[in-house]
């Protein structure tokens, strides 16, 4: 879409709100990773709290650079992942918009490139506040130990760990100097950023959602050629070692039967966007695609279309996240909330829900069959959803981001 010079000036105002993260393809959701499809779904809910509000999204590349309104918000195609592009280009595109003065700030490890790209970020927006920039960041990951992520992130345990560590403390104590205010998705990661910083800057808005109606579960499974003899669990989202995508294949390798029926995984995910091209991330996920290939048990999608989620979801009857280590809010277990399905959580993730199982094979298999077997805990778990649906509606989130903004109206 090509835009004239007085519409894009039309945006350039002082109260307008600017935002920098990656974002979704052109009227997608679901793509471009969780920070991506979490920025999309919070601006649509600030634009619904204020309707007149200008939003400009200065967001990565992926096939062009390009410029387009999609629901009354300007997204701008601007950055590239790289260590001598990225600035520059987020540089000379907020020059463009040099009046606006309220940025959000969507930031995730990796998301911005590698370990010396993103070790730039925080003196970034340093300079950005010494420029007058009212900047509230969202941080969707907050780390305090590496230990338990080093695989996920390719760390050395033994060499860097304590080096990492260190620099990590003071990492986001100038994230926190940079920010207005610090958003995090979960009260207990405010806590532990405002713990690590000796600082108040963080807050809490638990991650959002909007409610969703499902299907009917067995026209779903028609839909995805399912046999409905079978019982389904589904594990969704990019595959990781942090999200225990290799846990829940070793647990379900082997058959499963609850009663007289055979429990099947549904591994609904594919390579992760901004983990793919590394070569810690590229061995991990080909062993893990070894240990599925020819499976009878478990059933791998590859990534999961935004016209599909609601199908997947609709036609699982349990839904689990084996998650090593809770650092960040899930996106996939939001939409399971979101769609009020019965979900199970390994220890790391208590915070979520009382019903959890420890992250090793007999167990997965334990809590699966005593959940897929109990009717009246189905309906327990079922309704802890429908409990959490109502409670984390994006719809009522748009007015406390707003709020952080004093200069807006």
């Amino acid at each position: 879409m090509n835009l004239t010079k007085s519409q894009l000036k039309s945006f350039n105002r002082p109260h307008s709100l600017l935002v920098i993260s990656t974002y979704p393809d052109h009227k997608t959701t679901h793509t471009g990773g969780g920070l991506a499809t979490y920025t999309k779904n919070s601006l649509l809910a600030i634009k619904k709290a204020n309707p007149q509000l200008k939003i400009i999204v200065l967001a990565n590349i992926t096939d062009q650079k390009e410029v387009y309104l999609e629901k009354e918000i300007l997204v701008v195609r601007c950055w590239d992942r790289t260590l001598f592009k990225l600035y520059p280009q987020l540089t000379k595109a907020l020059f463009k918009f040099h009046r606006v003065k309220n940025i959000l700030f969507g930031f995730e490890f990796a998301a911005y490139g590698d370990l010396l790209t993103t070790g730039f970020l925080p003196l970034f927006m340093a300079l950005l506040k010494l420029f007058g920039k009212n900047i509230v960041t969202v941080v969707h990951q907050v780390v305090s130990d590496l230990r338990e992520i080093a695989v996920h992130t390719g760390i050395d345990k033994k060499k860097h760990l304590p080096i990492f560590n260190r620099l990590l403390i003071h990492y986001f104590r100038l994230l926190g100097y940079a920010s207005r205010k610090v958003v995090t998705l979960e009260p207990s990661l405010a806590d532990r950023f405002n713990l690590m910083t000796s600082s108040r800057k963080a807050i809490s808005i638990p991650h959002g959602l909007f409610p969703k109606k499902t299907i009917d579960k067995k026209v779903a499974q028609k839909r995805l050629n399912l046999d409905s003899e079978h019982l389904y669990v589904l594990c969704f989202g990019y595959l990781s070692h942090y999200k225990g995508s290799d846990i829940i294949v070793k647990a379900l390798k082997k058959t499963l039967k609850v009663g007289n029926r055979r429990v099947r995984l549904i591994l609904a995910g594919g390579e992760s966007p901004t983990q793919g091209q590394k070569h810690h991330y590229k061995h991990f996920y080909h062993n893990l695609y070894k240990s599925i290939d020819n499976n009878p048990n478990i059933i791998h999608t590859g990534f999961v279309p935004d016209t599909r989620v609601k199908t997947y979801y609709s036609a699982a009857d349990l839904v689990v996240f084996p998650y090593r280590t809770f650092m960040s809010a899930s996106g996939p277990l939001s939409l399971a909330i979101a769609h009020k399905k019965p979900f199970l959580v390994s220890q790391e993730l208590s915070n979520y829900s009382p019903h959890t199982f420890k992250n090793d094979t007999f167990s997965i298999r334990q809590a699966i069959t005593l959940a897929l077997s109990n009717k009246k805990l189905l309906r327990r778990l079922e309704s802890t959803s429908q409990h959490m649906s109502a409670e984390r509606n994006f719809n009522h989130q748009g007015s406390r981001y707003l709020s952080l903004f004093p200069t807006i109206h």
